[in-house]
């Protein structure tokens, strides 16, 4: 404990402050009842002295992205209380895209980034805590374990519990049927994501393949803890935030779980746990606080290592939201800013669900810094920005490889050879249906242009119906109309 102590500045408030007279406010005096009910709790005399460290973890036992949260918060209270500090748990509610969309319930996903956020702010500083950790999972936790931070200009930083490793195909027939309805090639081995599965409701629906197949996909892509492992918005935003320079380097990527314990916490991640709980109280000894990391230049990082990366359209959503929390005017950050960057930056991941690889694949590689490096040695990335390390971002990529020095592989193209040029990923444009914005993602396409009869729905499950009936054919255009967030 001895050199934390310094470090409550804020906590005092709710513990008492010796150096203050009996009637003033906050004083040690004042205070005794709010003492009490922490040693009801089972703090001891010393606890009162040290600085008090929000763990945030949205948290459910449901889902695959959180479901290793509460044991990770209790690895990181560990780490913190090793270190002087006084771990105060905050678990919030969460909702998960993947198992929501389709129904109803997928109404409550966009609004549930908004309640973590709350929830996280409410628990820090109701607690009057002097610094924070924050945990993000899946697609709406994530941004929402950045946005108190950026909101009430927090010390502290976050860690992504890290992606599942993609499913393996079990190896026995694909069970494709071709026109004649007899067995096409087989999918022996292949890497399944959660995108096959939702390919695999539409070949049902088309008679592509059967029952037993479908469930054979339903049973194997998701092989077991952490989020999404393909470029959806979960590993999108954890790239985010790591070039945001909110989390440490190399943490977006490392995988939740291993094939031979697909629950556990693995090595590494306990690691990344001390390793995150350390950074704490060196930012936190440099009053290295949220908004001076999130800035409008920090924010072009993120937005150039989306469009590297080739990540979800859900990204315009959070970063913008991000910038917001942070109290960065429109004037210097916007949605038009997103799409210039993206003129200017190439697609280099090839990574699903654009291409063949996942996100332990980047890791496999160097992970997120190796894009970063790669964009900055190209002039595409600010490298004077500071970060959760004490260090800037050109510091912190000081011995990290560029990706021609990798060898070969075809995970990560170079700036230089891309997978896609600049300008053919994520779109933002303006017309008479959509005046204000719309967002289109090409994912690297070039030349697209699609004529064909609009089939207007009102609502997605008429959509999925008339697709299932075989009403959609090729070359139709569908709409899905007020669907979108009010």
């Amino acid at each position: 404990m001895a050199g934390t102590e310094k470090l409550k500045t804020e906590s005092y408030k709710i513990t008492g402050d010796p150096t203050k007279p009996d009637g003033a406010p906050n004083s040690f005096v004042k205070m005794s009842c709010a003492r009490s009910n922490f040693r009801a709790a089972g703090w001891k005399e010393d606890d009162f002295k040290k600085p008090v460290i929000t763990i945030a973890a949205p948290y459910s036992n449901s889902m695959p992205c959180n479901n290793q949260f509460r044991d990770l918060a209790d690895i990181l209270a560990e780490e913190v209380e090793k270190l002087g500090g006084k771990a105060h748990f905050c678990f919030t509610p969460v909702i998960s895209d993947g198992q929501s969309q389709g129904t109803k319930a997928m109404r409550y996903s966009l609004v549930s980034r908004e309640v973590i956020t709350d929830c996280i702010e409410m628990m820090h500083e109701g607690y009057h805590a002097d610094a924070i950790i924050t945990l993000g999972g899946c697609d709406k936790s994530v941004p929402a374990s950045v946005m108190p931070l950026a909101r009430k200009d927090l010390i502290g930083l976050s860690l992504f519990g890290g992606p599942a490793l993609p499913g393996l195909h079990p190896g026995s027939e694909c069970r494709k049927r071709d026109a004649a309805g007899e067995a096409a090639s087989a999918n022996k081995g292949r890497a399944l994501d959660p995108k096959d599965v939702m390919e695999a409701i539409g070949s049902y629906g088309q008679g592509m393949i059967d029952m037993e197949e479908l469930h054979r996909v339903e049973c194997s892509a998701l092989p077991g803890s952490g989020s999404c492992s393909a470029m959806f918005t979960a590993c999108t935003m954890s790239s985010v935030v790591e070039a945001l320079g909110m989390s440490l380097p190399g943490t977006a990527s490392k995988p939740a779980a291993t094939r031979e314990d697909p629950r556990s916490v693995t090595d590494r991640k306990r690691e990344d746990c001390a390793a995150v709980a350390a950074a704490l109280f060196v930012i936190a000894e440099k009053g290295l606080s949220a908004r001076k990391i999130i800035t409008k230049e920090a924010l072009e990082n993120a937005t150039a290592v989306v469009f590297a990366l080739g990540g979800s359209t859900n990204a315009v959503l959070h970063i913008l939201a991000i910038a917001y929390e942070a109290g960065i005017p429109a004037s210097q950050y916007c949605i038009e800013d997103f799409h210039k960057i993206g003129q200017r930056v190439p697609l280099l991941g090839n990574l699903s669900p654009h291409g063949r690889y996942h996100m332990s694949d980047l890791d496999r590689i160097g992970g997120v810094p190796v894009v970063m490096r790669e964009l900055m040695d190209a002039g595409l990335l600010h490298g004077e920005c500071m970060t959760v390390t004490g260090r800037t971002v050109a510091e912190n990529l000081a011995g990290t490889p560029a990706v021609a020095a990798l060898g070969a592989q075809d995970v990560l193209y170079p700036v230089s050879s891309p997978l896609a040029p600049a300008g053919n990923h994520i779109m933002v444009l303006k017309g008479n249906l959509a005046p204000e914005s719309a967002v289109c993602k090409l994912s690297g396409k070039t030349d697209v242009c699609l004529t064909g009869p609009a089939r207007c729905f009102d609502d997605e499950d008429a959509a999925f119906e008339a697709i299932m009936a075989g009403r959609i054919q090729k070359g139709d255009v569908l709409v899905i109309r007020y669907e979108g967030p009010k």
